[in-house]
């Protein structure tokens, strides 16, 4: 019964641990949603940052020096569109200040000039 009893209660302080810990990741207001396109992966996330939002995209795609044509939209507002080129680990990071007053719906495509179908993700926060 004594071993039970603490058991039980190094249970209790591990669940308080972590349930601290994931109080205190989510305070930050950090939004993250990640999926997969083809054989590519992108993570997009959108945080309060100086009074405003930033938003962040990462695509990991399949080979360095590719082409992609980025639009990153808050709502129906262009935050930043343009080209890119993945880097020597074929990633492709780009970082956009948002408006703490405007949609909060946030979408970026991601077209390859290789004519392959584009990738988008889309964040609700």
């Amino acid at each position: 019964m004594k071993k039970a009893l603490i058991g039980l209660v190094a249970l209790v302080a591990l669940a308080a641990v972590a349930w601290g810990s994931w109080t205190a990741f989510a305070a930050d207001g950090e939004s993250t949603t990640r999926a997969t396109c083809e054989d590519r992966s992108t993570e997009l996330s959108v945080e309060p940052d100086d009074g405003g939002l930033e938003v962040s995209f990462e695509l990991q795609s399949k080979a360095p020096g590719e082409t992609w044509q980025l639009l990153v939209q808050q709502g129906g507002t262009t935050l930043l569109e343009g080209e890119r080129l993945t880097d020597e680990d074929a990633e492709l990071d780009v970082d956009a200040p948002a408006d703490e007053d405007g949609s909060d719906t946030f979408t970026v495509t991601a077209t390859p000039a290789d004519g392959t179908a584009p990738c988008t993700a889309t964040l609700t926060r």
